[in-house]
């Protein structure tokens, strides 16, 4: 199946293991957080290590161990999280911008542009600590 709106899997991840560490009353290992939200443990160890080295998290090793948000929940957007994980988002989407477009105006009247602007402001204005989760982990 096609989407037209496509966030990446490990956008995802990211924003979702952040969200799940705000108020966590102590760190998260990446077995809790597998169980939790049914996401490969591979995959949330890799992009687990990509927070830690952007400085998002706190990593302790051992039987102990586990991650803790590092930076405050009030300061990281979904924006910077996906462009985090992704590249900068680009607005412009039609390849045709690059060439001459044999057209007067867009084929598709400019929407994936306003979607797309329409997304980033979303994205930037929303905080991970404005996600909210149905309980605590």
């Amino acid at each position: 199946m096609s989407r037209m709106i496509h966030i990446s899997e490990a956008s995802s991840i990211a924003i979702h293991m952040l969200a799940l560490m705000v108020g966590a009353e102590s760190r998260l290992n990446v077995n809790k957080l597998g169980g939790m939200t049914n996401f490969s443990r591979n995959h949330i160890s890799k992009v687990m290590q990509i927070l830690v080295k952007a400085g998002y998290l706190a990593s302790e090793r051992g039987p102990r161990g586990g991650f803790s948000l590092k930076t405050s929940d009030q300061e990281i957007t979904l924006l910077e999280i996906i462009e985090l994980m992704e590249g900068k988002i680009e607005e412009k989407h039609c390849r045709m911008y690059e060439n001459n477009c044999p057209f007067e105006e867009c084929v598709f009247g400019g929407m994936p542009e306003k979607l797309t602007r329409e997304l980033k402001l979303y994205f930037a204005s929303t905080r991970i600590s404005d996600v909210k989760r149905i309980s605590q982990p």
